[in-house]
């Protein structure tokens, strides 16, 4: 009960903030997500690899490996796409199409799932699941080849 009175105290406090001005002045869009990020998410599975982002809502390709935790491992190529909002919230659509089977079962025709999603940074994003029965949660952090790393 007392975390989600704090949590509802966060949200009028961000809403107090942003009404005092009318508008957001972060000034996020599509391109504040473009690259290639690490990703990883936990949950009803877990889940890690990689996903790249055209800066234009599109989700170009990557890879993940999932775990159920129970016996199916599964490999797969990504696709979808993403929205982003001026104050950095947005959506993500992710298609997961099953390349191989590591152990158990897995998939034979693609998998959808839906997220919600918070810009923290160009190199930052906070992922939060939407499907119902789907408990996930994870980042993606934009990766940085290690001959450019002090940037």
């Amino acid at each position: 009960m007392k975390k989600m009175i704090m949590v509802a105290l966060v949200a009028a406090a961000g809403l107090a903030l942003s009404a005092g001005t009318g508008r957001s002045s972060l000034g996020f869009s599509l391109s504040s997500v473009r690259g290639t990020y690490a990703s990883t998410s936990h949950g009803t599975t877990d889940g890690t690899g990689t996903l790249i982002a055209d800066g234009a809502g599109n989700i170009t390709g990557g890879t993940e490996t999932v775990d159920d935790g129970g016996a199916d491992v599964c490999k797969g190529s990504l696709g979808g796409s993403y929205t982003v909002n001026p104050d950095g919230t947005g959506t993500l659509t992710v298609i997961f199409t099953t390349t191989a089977t590591i152990s158990g079962a897995c998939p034979s025709s693609p998998v959808t799932n839906h997220a919600a999603i918070v810009v923290v940074s160009p190199k930052r994003v906070e992922v939060s699941g939407t499907d119902p029965f789907l408990l996930e949660s994870g980042s993606l952090t934009r990766q940085t080849p290690p001959d450019h790393d002090d940037d």
